[in-house]
Parts: C-alpha cells; structure tokens; sequence
C-alpha cells in the first residue's frame, strides 16, 4: 500500500466490516489513549503538531453522511504529492482537526478552489516564503456553522474557524505532502500555516459582500481563496477616509512584497464595517478605494536595489512611468469587511504573487 493512500488513514480500536467496506481508509489498532494517539500521528507525520482527534469510522462515517456524497469521489489533486482529495480523505482530515459535520461543504468548497490551477498551490507548498491560504467565507453558511466574522475573526475561540482552517492545514499535509524540511520549504514559516479562517462581516458591512463582487448571488455562500504571506496591523486612529487611503498604503508600499516583484497576485486589504462606512459617508465606493490605494502604492523605480536579484524579479515589474506598481491592476487588490465595527485598525495582507484568489460556491446538501 502506498503512503499516499495511508494518509487518508482511519485509526481505531475495533474495525466494524460492513462501514470501512464502503470506504478507502486503511484501518490500525492502537491504544484507546489521547497519548497513544497523538503519538501514533506525530510518528507518522499525520499531524500539525497539535493532538488530534482519532478518525474512527463512525466519525468519519458521520462527515461522509452529512455531506450526501460518494466516499471515493475525486474533489482535487493537492501538490505537490498530487494527492487525490477526495470526500473520504476530507473527511477523515476534518475529524483530526475537529469539525463537526456541518463544515464538509466548505472544506470541499475550498479544495475545489486550492486545486484550481491559478491558486498554484504547489508554488504555495514548496516555497522559501511563508505563504499560505487565507480562508474568506460568505454568505448564509457562516450563521449555519457559527463561524466568527465579527471581532477577533481571525484570532482563537471559535470553533468553526480555528477547525475549518486547521483541516485545511492536516489536507495540505496529509495528501499535499506539504512536509516541513522536506517540500515545505518556509525559511521561516507561519502562525498562519496552522489557521487562517475568517468570515466577512457582511451584515455590519454597508458595501456589497466579497463573493457578490465576485459574480455571486446574495443568497449563495462561497469561499474565495487567496495567497498571502504574512499580516501587517495598519493604526487608522483618524475620521477622514484620506487618511485611512495614506496609513494603509504606508503598509502596502513594501517593495520586498512579493506582488511588487512578480507583478501579479491579489494584495489584501481587510477593512472594519467602520471603515466601509466613513468611506460611503464621504462617497467612496469600494472599487474608487482600489483605485486609490493602487495610486498611492506606486513606488518610484530607484527605491529599489540597484544590483538585479538572483531571481531577475526586476525583468516583470509592472511599471507606470518611472514608478512601480504593486500589481497589475486596481481590480487585484482584495478589499474584505471584517472583524469589530471600530475602525481603528485595518490589515494588510501582502500576496505570494505567483497566486491568483479563487471564489468557489459552497454546495449545501
């Protein structure tokens, strides 16, 4: 049996025939114990480092029935293993991480969009930089699983979003083969590599949701995808829009950010309902912030060093004259309404650049 069909492992204590008949997973008989357990999986490489739940076949039996969906059908190949994700092994990674079953629509969803191949996950897995994807969720799903989009939706307590991210994490390791020191190959990696999840706070938001920007009806739920590596805190103590557009370009102006110098990719901008609504008070929609952040984060040419990288990034900028621009054009760069309704703070999420953001629908049973 090859490794790759091992990761996609069910561990247990006694193997009930008739259930793992209609199922792919090998099966291991190890110690009831949390300890024998994580053991088991930190031994083999099956965890993030973190203490998992056992994927026993009425948990995993548990996922593939709320998701209404043939165990062995095929959602994707992750690289750089090209590992068959299909239903069975989502689910099996979705128990580890502990979700409940009412997550298997949005962790598919995501692994249709992480396997399309703009997203360039294999460039994502086997890099030096510590990208990863970020996990943007809309619509009426995120109050069906109590996902947080509201204050702290990026930070610890809930478990939508801390397991929705983490089950994307073990899917990355477990059929990616995404393996720190060996193809994972982060210089120094991520806190967001173990969970980057959000949702848009779209009821708070007085501008259209992400997933409707993106050619979506209000009523569908999607998630979109995207690239980023890494999160810069922006401080927006002020009332005017202007200078909100100057604090969060002072952040998005960094010519050592990869849509800088590859030209490409999708820069993140996640913004309060606060912000979104002293933009609209003063007339701003959301593509006329686009246009201006675009302008503002044009850096002249002589910023950069003057030797040519080892790499000749310099040979694609996308140039405006003597300036640089942070990527192709004002319609890549992301903007998100998220978290707490002060607007004091915004982020800013620089972007792999060899990466597009993918929107997926998510398919309820």
């Amino acid at each position: 049996m090859t490794e790759a069909i091992q990761l996609g492992t069910i561990v247990e204590v006694t193997m009930p025939e008739p259930t793992m008949a209609m199922m792919d997973s090998s099966a291991f008989d190890i110690e009831d114990s949390p300890e024998a357990i994580f053991q088991f999986m930190l031994e083999r490489g099956w965890s993030d480092g973190l203490p998992v739940i056992p994927p026993t076949p009425d948990r995993v039996r548990n996922m593939l029935d709320y998701a209404q969906r043939d165990a062995l059908e095929l959602v994707g190949y992750i690289n750089p293993d090209a590992g068959s994700a299909t239903i069975e092994k989502i689910a099996v990674n979705a128990v580890m991480a502990g979700c409940l079953p009412e997550y298997m629509p949005v962790l598919i969803a995501i692994v249709q969009a992480i396997t399309e191949p703009e997203f360039n996950i294999h460039g994502l897995q086997t890099t030096t930089n510590p990208v990863s994807p970020l996990l943007i969720i809309n619509g009426p799903v995120r109050e069906q699983i109590g996902l947080n989009s509201g204050r702290g939706t990026l930070g610890p307590g809930n478990r939508a979003n801390a397991t929705i991210g983490r089950a994307v994490r073990l899917l990355l390791l477990n059929v990616g083969g995404a393996k720190p020191w060996s193809t994972d190959m982060s210089v120094h990696g991520s806190p967001a590599k173990y969970v980057s999840c959000m949702g848009e706070n779209e009821e708070d938001s007085v501008w259209e949701p992400l997933h409707v920007e993106r050619g979506l009806s209000l009523e569908q739920s999607a998630v979109t995808v995207v690239g980023t590596q890494g999160m810069s805190n922006c401080l927006t103590f002020y009332k005017e829009p202007e200078s909100f557009l100057n604090m969060i370009s002072s952040a998005m102006a960094d010519i050592s950010d990869n849509n800088y110098l590859l030209a490409a990719g999708n820069p993140l901008v996640i913004l309060t309902p606060g912000h979104a609504q002293i933009f609209a008070d003063a007339g701003y929609t959301k593509h006329m912030v686009k246009k201006e952040l675009f302008e503002l984060c044009k850096v002249p040419f002589d910023r950069f060093p003057k030797e040519t990288s080892v790499i000749t990034y310099e040979e694609g900028f996308a140039m405006d004259g003597d300036r640089v621009c942070p990527c192709q054009s004002p319609d890549d760069i992301i903007i998100a309404v998220s978290g707490g309704p002060e607007p004091y703070h915004a982020l800013y999420c620089g972007n792999f650049g060899d990466t597009t953001a993918v929107t997926k629908v998510v398919e309820l049973p």
